[in-house]
C-alpha cells in the first residue's frame, strides 16, 4: 500500500523506506529512529519481574511490526537503511540517527555494529532523565546514543551552535499513541543547531520529527509503513501547522567567508 499526503511543508509517505527512498531526490539531514528490536534474539528484558516493561505497550510490538526479527537479519536491514540514508544525503548533509546501547545475553550490544562504513563524526548521549529497565544483572539504563554521520563538508550552523554540547537532557515522552516515541525537543535540538532546510525521516512513526519540522519552518519528508501511526502523523502534523505562535524563522543562508568578522 502506498499513499501521499502534503501538509504545509511536509510530504508524507506510506510505505517501506527502502522502496521509496531511492526517487527521493537529496535531503540536507536524515532525523530517525527505528525499531530497536527489543524481542530480537536474546534482546528483551521486558518479562523480568522487576521490569517496568512488564505490561508496556511496546512488550507487544508496534501495531504492524512485532520487532522480533533475528538480530542478524536486523542488523544488515539497518545498514541497508544507514547506507541509502547516505545516498540520500546532500554533499554537506547529515544523519542523526537514535539507538541505544542494550544488554543482550548479558553483554553490552553497541548500535556502532549498525554502521555500514559511512564516517561516524559523534555519539551524542540523550539522557532521558529516567528509565524502564530494572535487573540485578546491570544498573538501569537511563540514557541513549543519537549517532551524528556526516559529510565531511557538514558544519554547525556557528560555532555557538557548538555549545549545546554533546549530552542532551530531554525527558521521554508519555501517554502518547506509539509505543516508542522520542519527544519533539530531540530532533528540535538538533535541527536547530544546523542550517538545514529539508529533512527526511525514514521512520516516521507518530510524526515526532515532522512536527519539530513546522515548528522550525524546516521542509519535511516522512515514510511510514503502519498506517494506523500515519495517520496519527498526519493529524499531528497538520496540528503544529495550525499553531502559528509555535513557527521560529527558518534557517539562514551560511555567511560568505569575506563577510566573516575575523574571531567570532
Amino acid at each position: 500500500m502506498t499513499r501521499v499526503e502534503h501538509i504545509g511543508d511536509a510530504t508524507l509517505h506510506l510505505g517501506d523506506c527502502l522502496e521509496i527512498m531511492p526517487g527521493l531526490g537529496k535531503v540536507d539531514a536524515v532525523v530517525t529512529s527505528p525499531p530497536y528490536n527489543m524481542h530480537g534474539n536474546g534482546g528483551t528484558t521486558m518479562g523480568h519481574a522487576m521490569s517496568k516493561w512488564r505490561g508496556n505497550a511496546l512488550a507487544s510490538g508496534y501495531q504492524s511490526y512485532s520487532d522480533d526479527t533475528p538480530q542478524p537479519e536486523y542488523e544488515d536491514w539497518q545498514r541497508q537503511i544507514l547506507s541509502q540514508c547516505w545516498d540520500t544525503l546532500s554533499d554537506d548533509g547529515a544523519i542523526f540517527y537514535n539507538h541505544k546501547p542494550r544488554l543482550r545475553n548479558k553483554e553490552i550490544w553497541l548500535p556502532t555494529v549498525l554502521n555500514p562504513g559511512i564516517p561516524l563524526r559523534k555519539i551524542i548521549i540523550w539522557n532521558r532523565n529516567g528509565g524502564f529497565n530494572f535487573s540485578p544483572s546491570h544498573f538501569m539504563p537511563t540514557h541513549e546514543w543519537v549517532m551524528l554521520f556526516a559529510k565531511p563538508a557538514f558544519s554547525l550552523k556557528s560555532r555557538g551552535a557548538s555549545g549545546v554540547g554533546d549530552v542532551w537532557s530531554v525527558a521521554f515522552e508519555t501517554n502518547t499513541p506509539h509505543p516508542a516515541p522520542f519527544p519533539v525537543a530531540l530532533p528540535a535540538k538538533a535541527l536547530e543547531a544546523t542550517n538545514c532546510e529539508n529533512i527526511l525521516d525514514p521512520f516516521m512513526g507518530s510524526g515526532t520529527t515532522g512536527v519539530a519540522c513546522a515548528k522550525l519552518g524546516r521542509k519535511f519528508i516522512g515514510i511510514e509503513i503502519d498506517e494506523g501511526y500515519f495517520d496519527i502523523a498526519c493529524k499531528r502534523i497538520e496540528d503544529a501547522y495550525k499553531q502559528p505562535d509555535m513557527f521560529v524563522a527558518p534557517p539562514q543562508k551560511p555567511v560568505q567567508a569575506d563577510m566573516l568578522v575575523e574571531g567570532v
